[in-house]
């Protein structure tokens, strides 16, 4: 039997699998983001430094795209 937190690991990982195959399933490309946002809040919480890190990336990323799109 593995080690309590490899299990608990494997169950998260299962769950937050299934989860991104639902929304992906539902919403197609915008459910997959659901997904990972969802999952990158999670972490998160767990690590509340890591709100600064998720802020910088997605306004790094959101720099590089605004206003290409028409958004």
């Amino acid at each position: 039997m593995p080690p309590i937190s490899e299990a608990r690991q494997a169950r998260r990982a299962a769950h937050w699998a299934a989860r991104q195959s639902r929304q992906v399933e539902l919403r197609g490309p915008a459910g997959l983001v659901d997904a990972w946002l969802d999952r990158s809040r999670a972490i998160c919480k767990a690590d509340p430094e890591l709100w600064n890190d998720l802020a910088r990336t997605l306004e790094n990323w959101t720099s590089r795209h605004d206003g290409s799109h028409g958004a």
